[in-house]
């Protein structure tokens, strides 16, 4: 149970040295200064609080530099709400709300050089999902995420800690704090990648592209698939990517994958000469880049009729119909081998 005082007396009275607890030197550090108006203590008048008070400043100090010290952030505001202080190394004195200002400020600046140097490295500052992130990534994400919560609380006339001046420096470095627009679904992007395959004859999506964040979580959630970790890369939709020859690697060419460019009659050409050897335009799902152009003409269609915009015309669709294209495709294939054709 707890030590009475009377029992702490006897204890000092033999000899035992019993160091204070924390909370013991607070009340008596608190119950000084309503007493006399400050928090100063001479070493004669109480040689216990004294080298207490020396010990606080001691860890402060430390905290300061960086390092961790045992007080938390809860008996750090009890010192603050005191007026705690510890002395400037230049003279006079030096506040807790001062130095913990500074710290934060000191954290803020760090992070920024985080977000500097993944911008420099992947083009972009679109991180994957936090769990999909590293270690280092996944405190850069969370700092991001911090900064565009301040800056909601900013707009709603909230108090926030975005100032002007870390404003105007996370947008020089092209952080977008207030992202437009809902989430787009699967379907939606791969749309996306079909367009870029079918535009630019391959899949390899560079960084800087609007799609490049997408790309990274995906070779991201592919890493993780093979570390046999599971995530939200299913087999359905590896095949999707595969379909247009995503690079799952940047180190390695996808099988049937191009890097030439080609115009819709290249493709359209392509198309012909695959006819021409297998007979039918039932193109197969892994024939890299002809494969994604032929989704593409369907998906076309398939918008020009709802009457949607779609790089789709009438022309196209006649000359496509004229070579025996199936714009739906599904019936023919129900009477095929669903693995002989894509």
């Amino acid at each position: 149970g707890k030590i009475t005082p009377e029992r702490i007396e006897k204890l000092r009275d033999v000899g035992f040295h019993l160091v204070p607890s924390y909370d013991e030197m607070y009340e008596k550090l608190a119950a000084h200064k309503a007493e006399t108006g400050t928090l100063d203590v001479q070493e004669e008048d109480d040689e216990e609080l004294y080298a207490w008070i020396k010990e606080q400043k001691n860890l402060i100090i430390k905290r300061v530099k960086g390092k961790p010290i045992p007080l938390s952030d809860g008996q750090m505001q009890n010192l603050k709400s005191l007026g705690f202080e510890i002395d400037h190394p230049a003279g006079g004195k030096i506040s807790l709300a001062t130095i913990d200002s500074a710290a934060e400020q000191r954290r803020w600046d760090s992070m920024l050089e985080a977000a500097i140097e993944y911008k420099e490295i992947h083009g972009h500052l679109k991180l994957p999902a936090r769990n999909l992130c590293s270690e280092k990534d996944g405190k850069l994400h969370y700092w991001i995420f911090t900064q565009r919560r301040e800056y909601k609380k900013l707009k709603e006339g909230k108090e926030s800690r975005l100032t002007a001046r870390r404003m105007q420096r996370l947008a020089a470095i092209g952080l977008d704090l207030s992202p437009n627009g809902p989430m787009k679904s699967w379907e939606q992007r791969m749309q996306s990648v079909r367009e870029f395959a079918a535009e630019h004859g391959h899949c390899k999506i560079p960084k800087d592209h609007e799609l490049g964040g997408f790309v990274s979580y995906i070779r991201n959630c592919y890493r993780l698939r093979d570390e046999g970790k599971k995530n939200g890369l299913t087999d359905e939709r590896v095949n999707d990517l595969m379909e247009v020859g995503f690079v799952f690697n940047v180190n390695k060419r996808p099988v049937g994958c191009t890097t030439v460019r080609k115009s819709w009659e290249g493709r359209f050409q392509d198309l012909l000469a695959f006819k021409e050897e297998y007979g039918h335009t039932l193109v197969h799902s892994s024939y890299g880049p002809l494969a994604g152009w032929v989704r593409n003409q369907r998906d076309g269609y398939r918008k020009m009729k709802a009457g949607k915009q779609s790089a789709m015309t009438a022309e196209k669709a006649l000359r496509l119909t004229e070579v025996g294209f199936h714009f739906d495709a599904t019936r023919v294939r129900a009477g095929t081998n669903r693995h002989e054709y894509g």
